[in-house]
């Protein structure tokens, strides 16, 4: 039997471990493919020339095969992995090589010692790309499309809890584990599916846990546990079955924190990230300062093409940058920048509005860089000024928020850290426009908040990539 889909921390972020091991075959693929590209470049040689020989072509291999997984990782070839069929996949699988190919590119008019020449890179790709291909295949015809990665889980609970991981998480939603069944505990409202209730004629729970083959016990009871079924579920977890509660199998799971279930011991013990030294403090704003300064190097043509577009929309008679109140760290008022989007008399009536779909107050323009994320660029001169990172949770409107954290528990746990122009929010849901938008955010903010590191930034700006060119959400990897 295989041992489930296993789920490995990584700087306190959750990955599963066969997406690691995917994302580890097709790096050692694409290192590889350096050395059978430059093979059959030179088949009918005596032996290739010194720029693809060893040791300078392990330098090109390690760059090419971090280049193209990269690339792979910011078009959501490790979070929607065979979500439109073989077809989808492998096109955009090609997407992937497609900016693989233009990056290495650059790279090698930037770094004239990294070139492999036309035709060594060209037979490279191929090999890559029939690599890949052939790896993804395996993985999915022989392990993932077969479902026997799938967690086999015991419920201890019965109530609105414990039927949350059906009825909330487990519709709509891609889910690597299936409820098996639910363990009575005594003195709760039974409100799950009445057919999934257990009753195994005086089997215990850990008897129970064997015969139905059971990966994970999630306590999700919200009553007080009886001292026998205490014993039985430590009786499970000394016998080396995964016990957790039910907050910590949403994180493991779904990364998100649910603040429904939350209490605020649980939030002052478990929010390591709040524990944010000189180190670690100095090392995100460095990256901010460098990565903002990077991105303004590079994008300032598309922000120049920008303003532009918006100044000649309007004909010069309104702003080209929009200023507006947000609150930031702590609750402290920042003033957000942006492209204007909307136009210049969209709450003339001095009423907040969320923006909605087909918003009429947004501009011709407007609804391209929405779309495109063009207008929040100039945010990362905020970046700069120190007031928000790169990411973070989105800064809110002060009027909203004071709305927001009195209908929303822990709403104010977001501002714990700096706000950013893209967060681990927006890459799971995508850039909401409502309060019931705002709750559905805040289990990932918490997330964030709760785990945050220079390597989730990393995943989020890399997969941010994808929002950006098919203007819709990620899936969390």
């Amino acid at each position: 039997m295989v041992a489930g889909w296993i789920m490995i921390r990584i700087f306190k972020h959750y990955i599963s471990f066969w997406l690691v091991l995917l994302l580890s075959l097709e790096l050692v693929a694409f290192f590889a493919s350096v050395y059978g590209g430059v093979a059959l470049r030179f088949l009918e040689s005596p032996r290739p020339d010194l720029l693809h020989s060893p040791p300078e072509l392990h330098y090109r291999a390690l760059v090419f095969a971090l280049v193209m997984v990269i690339s792979m990782t910011a078009t959501g070839r490790y979070s929607r992995l065979m979500e439109n069929g073989v077809v989808g996949e492998a096109l955009k699988v090609g997407l992937s090589f497609i900016i693989g190919m233009v990056a290495m590119s650059l790279l090698f008019y930037i770094f004239p010692d990294l070139i492999l020449g036309r035709g060594v890179f060209g037979y490279v790709m191929l090999c890559s790309l029939a690599s890949v291909v052939a790896i993804r295949w395996f993985y999915y015809a022989l392990i993932k499309g077969k479902n026997v990665l799938a967690r086999r889980v015991l419920v201890v609970g019965t109530g609105l809890a414990a039927n949350s991981l059906s009825s909330t998480y487990g519709r709509g939603r891609r889910i690597n584990y299936q409820v098996v069944g639910y363990w009575p505990v005594v003195g709760e409202e039974v409100q799950v599916e009445a057919s999934l209730l257990l009753d195994l004629k005086g089997l215990s729970l850990l008897e129970t846990v064997r015969y139905l083959r059971v990966h994970d016990v999630v306590v999700a009871s919200r009553e007080t546990i009886s001292s026998h079924l205490f014993n039985q579920i430590l009786e499970c977890k000394i016998n080396g079955i995964h016990v957790t509660d039910l907050l910590g199998f949403l994180e493991q799971e779904h990364r998100l924190v649910e603040p429904a279930y939350m209490s605020h011991q649980w939030w002052l013990l478990q929010s390591d990230g709040l524990n944010m030294g000189t180190l670690r403090h100095v090392l995100k704003r460095s990256f901010d300062i460098l990565a903002s300064s990077l991105l303004l190097l590079t994008l300032w043509p598309f922000m120049l093409l920008t303003a532009l577009a918006v100044a000649l929309e309007c004909g010069g008679r309104e702003p080209v940058f929009y200023r507006q109140k947000r609150l930031g760290f702590g609750g402290r008022e920042i003033e957000l920048i942006k492209f204007r989007s909307m136009y210049s008399d969209a709450e003339g009536d001095g009423i907040p509005r969320w923006a909605q779909p087909n918003d009429n107050r947004i501009t011709r323009v407007g609804r391209f860089i929405r779309k495109t994320r063009l207008d929040e660029l100039p945010q990362l001169w905020n970046v700069l000024r120190g007031e928000m990172s790169l990411v973070g949770p989105r800064p809110e409107r002060p009027e909203f928020v004071s709305q927001l954290k009195e209908s929303i528990p822990f709403y104010m746990e977001r501002l714990r850290v700096k706000p950013g122009i893209t967060g681990w929010a927006q890459i799971c849901l995508g850039y909401g426009a409502s309060s019931e938008d705002a709750m559905e955010k805040l289990r990932y903010d918490l997330y964030y908040v709760k785990n945050h590191s220079l390597f989730l930034d990393l995943l989020v700006l890399m997969q941010s990539v994808e929002v950006v060119l098919f203007g819709r959400e990620t899936l969390p990897p």
